[in-house]
């Protein structure tokens, strides 16, 4: 019998060639969730587009929707992380120029990471186990950081006293459709949204419009 004797390898954790960044993983599927959506995504095309194994993808993530999942927590962790950091810095400023500056930051951080608001506004409008996932780990903790002011500045007697819905809507929409319509802007007035003076110039004019659109007379 030959010395070299075939050793039967073991089941368990498949034998990777290379390190694996599961961030990396994430920021592809993510960018690949928001051109195809959740539909035109397979664990196999991707495990193509990252040049990882079909078996080590599975392994890692389990199944698309935990892929899908995973990628969008990531980067609205970053997010809220952002504005978790922006709102301890401000604390002891006045209700309205916290809003100001969180509408800020929501037009630089739709801008930054544009693939997330772009699976946002394609999953949001249907009821489903994903959307109602995105909206209650993801959109409601973001959200509530405008909420509190709004609610405060409402009981003050500062801003008109608008349903939450409407003015959500009013303030959140206005700031990102830039950012999730880019192509359309592109087409319709020619402009790059991504553009850093685009991005400041909308920040200033969303927050006029915003702010004379709710004070009280």
């Amino acid at each position: 019998m030959s010395d070299a004797k075939k050793v039967k390898r073991k089941a368990g954790r498949p034998k990777e060639k290379l390190s694996l960044n599961t961030d990396d993983i994430l920021r592809v599927a993510l960018r690949s969730f928001a051109k195809k959506g959740y539909g035109g995504v397979t664990l196999h095309a991707l495990a193509k587009e990252t040049g990882v194994a079909d078996s080590l993808l599975h392994y890692h993530f389990g199944n698309k929707e935990e892929l899908w999942k995973r990628s969008l927590k990531l980067v609205g962790d970053i997010i809220y992380k952002e504005l978790d950091n922006l709102f301890r810095l401000i604390n002891d400023m006045e209700g309205l120029e916290k809003l100001r500056l969180y509408n800020k930051k929501i037009v630089q951080v739709s801008a930054e990471y544009p693939e997330f608001q772009q699976v946002v506004v394609q999953e949001v409008f249907s009821d489903s186990g994903r959307s109602a996932w995105l909206i209650e780990t993801l959109l409601q903790p973001t959200f509530q950081f405008m909420e509190d002011i709004l609610i405060q500045e409402k009981q003050k007697g500062t801003i008109k006293d608008v349903p939450g819905a409407t003015l959500n809507s009013f303030i959140i929409g206005s700031i990102t459709t830039l950012f999730s319509r880019s192509f359309q802007m592109k087409i319709m007035y020619g402009i790059d949204s991504f553009d850093p003076s685009v991005v400041d110039s909308h920040a200033d004019i969303i927050n006029d419009l915003i702010f004379h659109g709710l004070m009280k007379d």
